[in-house]
């Protein structure tokens, strides 16, 4: 009796320590199940460290210039009974653009040319009078100066009537036409841009302690945006200013534009200046880097348990951009892997996925 209630015993502890070791090791897996759960790997983007030489530059922001430009307008006030050219047409030098109602003016003209010529023969008259002493000295010079104020009176009237007209003083390409035939035209009021395409230049301003870094015939590179397209713009320096400007001690800086390059006068643009020759740098991505006030950081990715990737935050100190590129003073070495993509939503110490080919 006593061996059956030892047997029975034995099997029901049997039994409570194999139900407790299954519930055991049931509860680890449900909570490691949880756990991965809970923390799934991140899925990443990520880029090598690279050291690689690269050029140190600066940038500064120009405008575009053409060789010759101006706003034309007329030197007096009238009606527009004129137009003689189109928008975006192609016009010479001297050529009549708009003409306006001269008034009186074509009437007095004729008047004074009537008076000078007449004032002309009375001087010679006079002259001929003078030289068998018919007239006094006094006569002869009165004579002379009549008709030098009637020529006078001509030029004056001639430039008057030019004053009501706009002509081209250089050949080029106008712009949007801003007068209307029938406009009451005022002195002054704009009325059409012309501008000489046949150079074009990049006019920027260097800081006093960089302007010993360029001089005239020095290559220098165009940076400029049109839609999603970058145009990178081989430039060459034309010219230097005299002087530093004694408000801001800058240098005025005006660069050769090529022929065909896809701008027109009045854009902004990137003037890119080499600052040294090429040295080796440490370069990252620069949307690898977390800019913070209390210290800059990336996130590197290194081999954890169970073959896993783990991020790890660590920080570091940047130097100059190169393009889309940062130098790294310390903190990275050439080869490690940082992360561009889906740092946003990492931890130091999370697991991750790399995938290059996602959109983060």
């Amino acid at each position: 009796m006593k061996k059956a209630l030892i047997l029975v015993l034995l099997i029901i502890a049997f039994l409570a320590i194999g139900v407790g070791s299954y519930y055991r090791l049931a509860q680890e897996r449900l909570k490691k199940r949880l756990e991965a759960s809970a923390n799934p790997p991140v899925t990443v983007s990520v880029a090598d460290v690279i050291r690689k030489p690269v050029t140190e530059r600066l940038t500064e922001v120009g405008q575009v210039v053409a060789q010759q430009g101006a706003m034309l307008s007329a030197q007096a006030s009238g009606i527009v009974t004129k137009i003689s050219f189109h928008s975006g047409q192609l016009v010479h030098r001297g050529q009549l653009l708009v003409e306006l109602n001269p008034g009186p003016i074509p009437g007095e003209l004729q008047e004074a040319l009537a008076e000078s010529r007449l004032a002309q023969v009375d001087y010679q008259r006079a002259e001929k009078v003078y030289a068998i002493h018919g007239i006094s000295t006094a006569a002869l010079d009165k004579a002379k100066y009549t008709a030098a104020a009637a020529r006078a009176k001509v030029t004056a009237l001639q430039e008057s009537l030019n004053d009501t007209k706009i002509i081209a003083p250089f050949s080029g390409l106008v712009g949007l036409r801003k007068v209307n035939l029938g406009q009451y035209l005022e002195k002054d009021q704009p009325a059409v841009v012309l501008e000489n395409l046949h150079h074009l230049y990049l006019d920027f301003t260097l800081p006093q302690k960089d302007s010993v870094l360029v001089h005239p015939g020095m290559p220098i590179q165009v940076k400029l945006r049109l839609g999603s397209k970058v145009h990178r713009i081989d430039a060459t320096i034309k010219a230097l200013s005299n002087e530093v400007n004694a408000k801001n001690r800058a240098l005025e800086v005006r660069a050769e534009l090529p022929k065909d390059a896809p701008v027109k006068p009045g854009m902004f643009a990137l003037a890119v200046v080499p600052k040294s020759a090429p040295l080796p740098q440490l370069l990252v991505p620069t949307v690898a880097v977390s800019f913070n006030t209390y210290g800059d950081f990336v996130y590197i990715v290194t081999a954890g348990r169970n073959h896993t990737l783990v991020a790890k935050q660590v920080m570091v100190k940047t130097g100059p951009h190169f393009g889309e590129d940062v130098a790294i003073t310390s903190g990275l070495k050439p080869g490690e892997k940082v992360v561009t993509a889906g740092q946003v939503k990492l931890r130091s110490g999370d697991t991750v996925r790399i995938n290059n080919a996602a959109k983060i």
